[in-house]
């Protein structure tokens, strides 16, 4: 069975090269294609990433799971907000083509400290060969990850209504000069990259479902701030909320995802990650149609429902979840004695 290990570096090269085609394109429509043909491996490269870290996590029995994914996750919104200033700077000394060459190197350069990582390639052992003979387990199971996944889907669907949709009424509605608009975008991800970290650690102490369902409750009541406020002070604390609802899903989302088939890891890192790209597709829908029907700033009362519904889904997924594992293990109990 191919590695993670592998599968990482082989999403790596395949993604260098994209990069160092695109550099090299003359015409928009190469690098459409470019782009569908190369960079739909981002996804497996993180989602193996993250089955390599709980791979990791496993053989090191180290108990701050969500702490220590969640810091990681955090590395990736210091990557976006350090990514295009980097790419500016590159681009103004040395053009544009020069700038698209630098991820070849970066992505190069991940080969490097995986020389000599070493995790245990999937094997099952012979009490998980016996669960795997039995498609119920596996079902039920996967079935909860699936679940777990449309509602991720649903609940970061407001994302793209928000990004598209908030700076026409705050710029354009509300008369908000550029620059505290500004500001107020710009906070998100710093705020972001300071509160994933220590959601890990509360997620650790207090249970990793518990702080999920207050992110999605978060979530939805700065969407609410959205379609009801504007004043500047209030859409910013809207956008605070936001950088903890996202903090709180992007962080810990792919490790409730691992624990809910812990046996089948990437498979539940590649959901998670699915979900994501899923919920942009579905977000574009959801603004715009609602635009047209509700105008704004009533459109982001429907991302702030949607919220408020995925909490409800979440709670019963969860249960769910939660007795089946503990009907399973009360039959391995009893298939031991």
């Amino acid at each position: 069975m191919l590695s993670r290990i592998s599968l990482i570096k082989g999403s790596a090269i395949w993604l260098a090269i994209g990069w160092g085609l695109i550099s090299l394109s003359t015409h928009s429509v190469t690098v459409f294609i470019i782009g569908v043909v190369f960079f739909s491996m981002m996804g497996t490269l993180n989602a193996q990433t993250f089955g390599v870290v709980r791979d990791v996590i496993n053989r090191e029995q180290e108990s701050r799971e969500a702490t220590i994914t969640s810091t990681i996750r955090s590395t990736y919104s210091f990557g976006w907000a350090l990514g295009p200033v980097m790419g500016s700077v590159i681009a103004g000394l040395a053009g544009y083509r020069i700038a698209f060459l630098a991820p070849v190197i970066l992505f190069l350069a991940i080969l490097f400290p995986l020389r000599k990582l070493q995790v245990q390639t999937k094997q099952a052992t012979a009490n998980e060969r016996e669960k795997t003979k039995s498609l119920k387990s596996w079902g039920t199971a996967n079935v909860s990850l699936l679940f777990f996944g449309l509602i991720c889907a649903l609940v970061l669907s407001g994302e793209a209504v928000r990004l598209a949709y908030l700076p026409i009424y705050v710029v354009d509605e509300l008369k908000i000069n550029m620059m505290t608009f500004s500001l107020m975008m710009s906070a998100a991800p710093l705020t972001e990259i300071f509160v994933m970290p220590a959601v890990g650690a509360f997620a650790d102490r207090f249970g990793i479902h518990k702080i999920l369902l207050g992110g999605f409750l978060i979530g939805g009541l700065g969407f609410l701030l959205f379609s009801t406020s504007d004043h500047p002070w209030l859409l910013f604390l809207g956008q605070m909320m936001n950088a903890c609802f996202i903090a709180i899903i992007f962080g810990l989302g792919v490790t409730y995802a691992q624990q809910l088939s812990p046996h089948n890891i990437g498979l539940a890192s590649s959901i998670f990650f699915s979900a994501q790209s899923f919920s942009f597709i579905a977000g574009s829908f959801i603004g715009s149609y609602g635009v047209h029907l509700m105008g704004l700033p009533l459109l982001f009362l429907i991302p702030s429902i949607l919220s408020i519904v995925s909490c409800v889904l979440f709670f019963i997924n969860h249960r769910m979840a939660k007795e089946k594992f503990l009907q399973r293990t009360v039959l391995g109990a009893k298939a031991l004695d």
